[in-house]
């Protein structure tokens, strides 16, 4: 079962938000359609005589539909922007969250001692992870996170190190450096892998629909399966690919391969796609 549920408040105060400022842009956006929706309103009578006067080719009742016309415009624009900010922010936070405890529900706590997170970012899975190992197994367990890090700032390991600490898990969660696609573990290491919103951004450059970026996709896949032990569990949240993911691991002989149904995130359709790799646990 889950181990908690948090408000997006809690969420902020540590992990910040890494649609930060997709959010300021589209908040601020759309405050400025609000202002100039209502100003429409309030002169609309003036601005339709005033435009009546200034281009009598077209009768009052022409420019009054079309004042109207631009008016509900402005106004569903500005529907659209502030909805798509509040959509980024619960995607990056509570829905992070939310799906974080349903991946770990996934896994088998009895056996699961070392866990690693692909792409753990500023570690709300990873320290989900880290969570759940105090919680089912005091005293021992160790959650692992993998990314390509930046100096300082909400990309850096320190901070995502920092974040560990104030959930009270650090002397569960570590950290390392390393490409999704080129993983530093040796194989058959982990007895768990999971993954959040990182296989989809892989060569994205090349375009997300392209051979090139679905065969780095894949590539992370493959990674995952070698470094998970046999008989192990991995279980990967992304965005658009999860079929395609399925397909390559089914060809690669996975066991218990499951897709979830869709779950709106980010305004696009993601999946959780689980499996296991065949064999008996060490």
């Amino acid at each position: 079962m889950s181990t908690m549920s948090r408000s997006w408040r809690d969420l902020y105060q540590i992990y910040g938000s890494d649609e930060r400022d997709s959010n300021i842009n589209l908040s601020a956006q759309g405050i400025v359609l609000g202002f100039s929706t209502g100003a429409f309103v309030i002169y609309f009578n003036a601005l339709t005589i005033y435009l009546t006067r200034s281009f009598p080719l077209l009768p009052v009742q022409v420019w009054s539909l079309l004042v109207g016309f631009v008016v509900g415009l402005t106004a569903l624009m500005c529907v659209c922007f502030l909805v798509t900010a509040a959509n980024l922010l619960y995607s990056s936070l509570i829905l992070r969250w939310r799906i974080a405890e349903q991946m770990l529900d996934m896994l088998d706590w009895s056996y699961v001692h070392e866990v690693l997170d692909v792409g753990c970012g500023s570690g709300i899975l990873l320290n989900a992870v880290g969570l759940r190992l105090k919680k089912e197994r005091a005293g021992g367990g160790c959650a692992v996170g993998v990314d390509l890090w930046l100096e300082g700032g909400k990309k850096s390991m320190s901070f995502t190190l920092q974040n560990a600490s104030l959930e009270i898990v650090d002397e569960y969660v570590t950290c390392k450096t390393g490409e999704p696609r080129n993983l530093p573990f040796e194989d058959d290491h982990f007895d768990a892998v999971v993954s959040a919103m990182c296989l989809h951004k892989l060569s994205s450059e090349s375009g997300p629909r392209s051979a090139e970026a679905c065969e780095e996709r894949l590539k992370g896949l493959q990674e995952i399966v070698r470094v998970l032990k046999p008989g192990g569990k991995a279980v990967i949240w992304d965005l658009c690919h999860v079929n395609e993911y399925a397909v390559k691991l089914k060809d690669l002989h996975m066991s218990d391969v499951k897709v979830s149904s869709c779950i709106p995130a980010y305004m696009m359709q993601s999946h959780i796609v689980s499996f296991k790799k065949p064999g008996q646990m060490s």
